[in-house]
C-alpha cells in the first residue's frame, strides 16, 4: 500500500454465531450502497488465524479499499466469536467503537447442523451422539482442524463467548437476533433493524439467496481429492498462482459435487438430554447477560 494512504478498515463485523446465516447475510448486505464488505472474501480469518494476523493492518485493509469505502464498512466470520483471543485483537486495532451484529441460534440444532456439515465436508466419520462424547478429547490437541469441525458443543455456548467481548467493548455496540424468531422468520424486520443499527439508509434488498444449503456429496473422493489431499493443492497452486481463484475453483469442484438433500431431523427427546445435559444453564445465563429472552430454548 502506497504511503500516506489511509487504511480502509471496519467499522462494523457479524461475528456469528456458526450455522446462523451469516454467509446469506453478507450476499445480501453487499448489494446495499452505502455497505463495503470484505472482498474477495467473505471471511478474512485475519483476527483469527495468527499468520494472517502477523501481517498487519495494511494487509488486512486491502480486503476493504478494493473501492472507494462506504457509509458502513464490514467484515463477516463466525470464527470471531468463538476464539478467545479475537476479542482484544479486535479492540487493540479497531478501537472501542466498532458494533458487532451477533445472531444465536439455539445451541443444539446449531451443533447438529455444525456436525452435518462435518460429515459433508468428510471430516467427520463418527456419530452425532459418538462425535459429542469425543469433543472434548479432540479439541484437547489444539489443532485448527479438530477445533474448526468438532466443536459442537463449546461453539454453543454463547454466554461464554460474549463475556469475553463485553470486557472491551459496551454492549449498546452490540446488535442481537435469536435466529429461529427473529431472523429465520422475519429477515425484512432483521434487516431494518441492522440498517437502523448502522446508520444507513433503509432499502429494498434482494433476499432470495440460499447458501450453504444441506446437501450430500456425490463423489466422496473427489471431495476428498480436493479439500483434504494435499496433492490437489501442489498440483493447483503450480498451474494457478493465484491463491484465490484457486478458492473459487474448488468452491465450484465441490458445488458440483454436492446434490441437495433434507437435514435428516434430530430426535426431540436426545435434543432435550443434549440441551439439559449441556445448554440449558448457559443459555439463561445468556439472557441474564444480554437482557434478552432464549428460554423458548430450553422447551422440549
Amino acid at each position: 500500500m502506497k504511503k500516506n494512504v489511509p487504511l480502509v478498515l471496519p467499522d462494523f463485523m457479524c461475528i456469528g454465531a456458526q450455522k446462523t446465516g451469516t454467509t446469506a447475510l453478507y450476499h445480501i448486505l453487499k448489494n446495499h450502497p452505502e455497505i463495503t464488505v470484505s472482498k474477495p472474501r467473505k471471511e478474512t480469518k485475519f483476527f483469527y488465524r495468527d499468520e494472517e494476523y502477523a501481517l498487519g493492518l495494511e494487509y488486512y485493509s486491502k480486503f476493504f479499499s478494493y473501492d472507494t469505502p462506504k457509509k458502513a464498512i464490514g467484515e463477516f466470520d463466525p470464527d470471531y466469536l468463538y476464539f478467545p483471543y479475537v476479542p482484544e485483537r479486535i479492540f487493540k486495532d479497531l478501537g472501542a467503537s466498532i458494533k458487532f451484529i451477533v445472531i444465536l441460534r439455539n445451541p443444539v440444532d446449531r451443533a447438529y447442523s455444525h456436525y452435518l456439515m462435518s460429515v459433508r465436508k468428510g471430516f467427520e466419520t463418527l456419530n452425532f451422539n459418538e462425535a459429542i462424547k469425543q469433543e472434548q478429547t479432540r479439541l484437547k490437541s489444539n489443532s485448527r482442524e479438530e477445533k474448526n469441525n468438532f466443536s459442537y458443543i463449546s461453539r454453543g455456548m454463547y454466554d461464554e463467548q460474549l463475556k469475553r467481548y463485553f470486557k472491551f467493548f459496551p454492549i449498546e455496540n452490540f446488535l442481537f437476533f435469536n435466529y429461529e424468531e427473529e431472523f429465520n422468520k422475519d429477515l425484512e424486520g432483521a434487516l431494518k433493524k441492522i440498517f437502523l443499527f448502522l446508520n444507513i439508509s433503509e432499502v429494498k434488498l434482494n433476499t432470495n439467496i440460499k447458501e450453504n444449503i444441506a446437501s450430500e456429496v456425490k463423489s466422496e473422493r473427489i471431495r476428498d481429492l480436493v479439500s483434504r489431499k494435499n496433492i490437489f493443492k501442489q498440483l493447483a497452486s503450480n498451474v494457478i498462482s493465484n491463491k484465490e481463484i484457486r478458492k473459487s475453483i474448488k468452491k465450484k469442484i465441490l458445488s458440483w459435487n454436492s446434490t441437495k438433500s433434507p437435514l435428516s431431523p434430530l430426535d426431540i427427546k436426545l435434543k432435550k438430554v443434549l440441551n439439559e445435559k449441556y445448554f440449558a444453564k448457559s443459555n439463561d445465563a445468556l439472557g441474564t447477560l444480554i437482557k434478552k429472552d432464549f428460554s423458548g430454548w430450553n422447551n422440549y
